[in-house]
C-alpha cells in the first residue's frame, strides 16, 4: 500500500520522532508491554503512513500537532493492554495483509508452520480440497486459496463475527471464489456437502488453552480475544479429541491432517492420533523457540500407518 505524504518538518518543533518514541516506550514499558519499542514504531509508523524503516532517518525531524495527539491516544490503548493488532487493525501472515477486529482471534506468527506444512505436501498443479476448521480472520483459509491455484477450501467458524470478517479478507485478496465459509462447530459445519472421504488436507489451528490457564493468560488475550477461540476443556485437548476421531471419515486415502499445538502437547496428541485405525506417520514441526508447534499424520488406505522415524 503507498504511503501518503507525512505531517513532519525538519525545523525545530516542541517534540521530535525520537522523543516522541521514547515518551511512547517509557509509558509501553511501565504498563508491562512486552515490546514497548517496537510497538511504539508501529504506531508512529501507522499514524505518520510511513514505513518502520524510514523513521530511523527522520527522527530529529518534528512531529505536527494533530498527528502527535493521535500517536499519544494509540500509545494509551496499547499500555491499557488492547492487542496492537486491533489498534492498527490488521496484521501480516505469510507475507498477506490480514484485517483484524476485536474478538476475532489474531493470526499469530506460528500458525504460517501449519499453512507450510500443508504447502509442502501439496500438488500446486492438482486440484486440492482443503477443510480449515476454526478460520478465525480466515488466515490459514486465505493464505492456501493464494498459494495453491486450484485449490478448493472449506473454512468453518461457530462466530458470525469471524465468519464476516473472513469473508473479507477473502475478497480483499481475490480468492472469495475459492473458499466457503460456513457456520458451525468441528465437522458440523461440513454436514451435507459430500466431503466424507474427498479431502486432502484438514488443517487447523484450534483452541488449546486448558480452562484453569485462561485468568493467567496475558490481558491482550484474557480481556480481548474470544474465550471459545482459545479455551478447550479441562486439559485444553477437547477440540484435538474430536478433529482426530473424525478425520478418517473426511480425509481421502492418502490425505492429511495438519494441526497446530499448544507448548508440551505434541507428546499426548500424537497418542491420540496412533490410537486411531487409519492414522499414523506422525511428524511433529518445531517453531524458532524449538517448541513443538504443528503435528502432521496421515491417513492409511484402511490399514495402520507407522509412526514416522525422527
Amino acid at each position: 500500500m503507498p504511503h501518503r505524504s507525512t505531517p513532519l518538518s525538519p525545523q525545530k518543533g516542541s517534540k521530535s520522532l525520537q522523543e516522541a518514541l521514547l515518551e511512547a516506550t517509557q509509558l509501553l514499558e511501565k504498563a508491562g508491554v512486552d515490546s514497548p519499542r517496537l510497538d511504539a514504531e508501529v504506531l508512529l509508523s501507522e499514524v505518520l503512513s510511513l514505513p518502520r524503516h524510514q523513521l530511523y532517518a527522520r527522527l530529529n525531524e518534528s512531529i505536527d500537532t494533530a498527528p502527535l495527539r493521535t500517536f499519544r491516544r494509540l500509545v494509551k490503548k496499547r499500555a491499557a493492554r488492547v492487542p496492537l493488532q486491533y489498534i492498527i487493525g490488521h496484521v501480516e501472515f505469510m507475507s498477506i495483509d490480514f484485517l483484524t477486529e476485536e474478538g476475532v482471534f489474531i493470526p499469530r506468527p506460528e500458525t504460517e508452520l501449519v499453512v507450510e506444512a500443508v504447502l509442502q505436501r501439496a500438488e500446486p498443479t492438482q486440484s486440492t480440497i482443503i477443510m480449515d476448521i476454526g478460520t478465525g480472520s480466515g488466515n490459514i483459509a486465505v493464505s492456501l486459496a493464494v498459494n495453491l491455484p486450484h485449490a478448493e477450501v472449506y473454512a468453518s467458524d461457530t462466530s458470525k463475527k469471524a465468519l464476516r470478517l473472513a469473508r473479507f479478507n477473502a475478497q480483499r485478496h481475490l480468492v472469495e471464489d475459492k473458499i466457503s465459509f460456513l457456520k458451525g462447530p468441528l465437522y458440523a459445519a461440513f454436514q451435507g456437502l459430500g466431503l466424507e472421504g474427498r479431502v486432502d488436507f484438514i488443517a487447523s489451528n484450534p483452541p488449546y488453552v486448558p480452562e484453569g490457564e485462561w485468568k493467567g493468560l496475558q490481558p491482550e488475550v484474557r480481556d480481548h480475544e474470544s474465550p471459545e477461540a482459545l479455551i478447550a476443556g479441562k486439559d485444553g485437548m477437547d477440540c484435538y479429541r474430536e478433529i482426530i476421531k473424525g478425520a478418517s471419515l473426511w480425509l481421502q486415502p492418502g490425505g492429511w491432517l495438519v494441526l497446530e499445538l499448544g507448548e508440551g502437547q505434541a507428546a499426548p496428541i500424537s497418542g491420540l492420533i496412533l490410537k486411531e485405525e487409519n492414522l499414523g506417520g506422525v511428524e511433529t514441526v518445531k517453531d524458532l523457540q524449538d517448541i513443538e508447534r504443528v503435528i502432521v499424520a496421515r491417513r492409511g488406505g484402511g490399514i495402520r500407518l507407522r509412526r514416522a522415524e525422527r
